[in-house]
């Protein structure tokens, strides 16, 4: 029988042939260091694997093989490797791949995001609609006004214009500057302040008749804007029944209205962008003004905005906004409620923004 020691060991004359051509193929540098005679018994197990696959056409040496493997560091080749996430995470792929605008809801019955660089409309419900719109109207009224005023207008207040719906504190007689006035009016909706610009306004277009006149003037404006979905019957934009508006107008034409604004009497919306103001009177009273736009200070880089509420018309808002260098856009919604017209708007500017950041 043979006999294996643990320093040596004896084979067959065929096995020490192949002894001597196994020990040729794994010499390394470290065992050539090693005395002559004394091989460490993982080097032994090293040539005896060698020899067994050799001898044996690899049938079992495999098996040997992973019987020292360690199964710690191994992972099936079928076994894909997932990495846990948290139901709050959302991944990047889902974020980067989401269209914006097309899982948005709001309350506004129309709606409309033009972007005026690029001439297009980002965003649009019911666009074309015609709705009433309430103190929305006052942009008109402070564009067709800024027109006919020349700056050092004063404007007087008269008993008709303290009589209008809403006091805003103003005082017959009291006496203001155009710009001013103006001011007073868009920020805090002031309908006594429009009626008494549109009066003194139209004064320059028929002294008898000063306020049909200035309608009638902001009605051709509209018509010159290309705002044709858009009629006014007053200077207020106030319900002149329980049934009829006191203005009428589309989501499309009030962004377009409020486009024309801000390339061309930017001045106008100056003071919408506060949220509350001191004005004075010619004679030194003053009046403190908050603004109807409660959102004011969520809306990113605002560069004007107009209000509007009637029992007719619900909840109006139109804001104009610089998106990010010089990429003014603006958003119009009508129709929607006392509230939700600022969570509408707040939703399409955040839409808006993560449009942008995907072009």
């Amino acid at each position: 029988m043979t006999e294996y020691t643990e320093t040596e060991v004896a084979y067959t004359p065929k096995e020490e042939e192949l002894q001597t051509d196994a020990e040729h193929l794994f010499v390394t540098a470290e065992t050539e260091s090693i005395d002559s005679g004394k091989i460490p018994i993982v080097q032994q197990l090293s040539l005896l694997a060698a020899l067994l696959f050799l001898l044996l056409g690899g049938v079992i040496t495999p098996k040997i093989i992973a019987f020292f493997q360690d199964e710690s560091d191994t992972v099936p080749a079928a076994v894909p490797i997932h990495t846990n996430q948290t139901d709050d995470t959302i991944s990047l792929e889902d974020h980067d791949t989401r269209q914006p605008f097309t899982d948005i809801s709001i309350a506004a019955e129309s709606a409309y995001v033009w972007d005026v660089r690029n001439q297009r409309a980002l965003y649009k419900k019911n666009e074309q609609k015609t709705l009433p719109l309430a103190s929305v109207t006052k942009l008109m009224t402070a564009l067709v006004a800024h027109e006919l005023l020349t700056e050092k207008t004063k404007v007087a207040i008269a008993a008709d214009a303290v009589r209008q719906y809403g006091n805003s504190g103003l005082l017959e007689g009291e006496v203001f500057g155009r710009q001013t006035l103006s001011d007073l009016m868009l920020m805090s909706s002031s309908n006594d302040g429009a009626y008494a610009l549109a009066a003194a306004a139209g004064e320059t277009l028929d002294e008898q008749n000063s306020a049909h006149a200035f309608v009638y003037a902001m009605n051709i404006r509209a018509e010159e804007l290309g705002l044709h979905n858009t009629s006014f019957k007053n200077p207020t934009g106030l319900d002149t029944s329980e049934t009829e508006s006191g203005a009428d107008g589309s989501a499309k034409d009030v962004a377009f209205l409020m486009e024309y604004i801000i390339e061309n009497e930017p001045d106008i919306l100056e003071f919408t962008t506060e949220e509350q103001a001191r004005v004075y009177s010619e004679s030194g009273i003053y009046h403190d003004a908050e603004n109807t736009n409660y959102y004011v200070d969520k809306i990113p880089g605002l560069i004007g905005s107009k209000t509007g509420y009637t029992d007719l018309a619900g909840g109006n808002l139109v804001v104009a906004f610089n998106a990010g260098l010089n990429r003014p856009i603006i958003i119009s919604v009508l129709g929607s409620t006392r509230h939700e017209r600022f969570t509408d708007v707040v939703r399409l500017v955040e839409e808006t923004q993560h449009y942008i950041t995907q072009e």
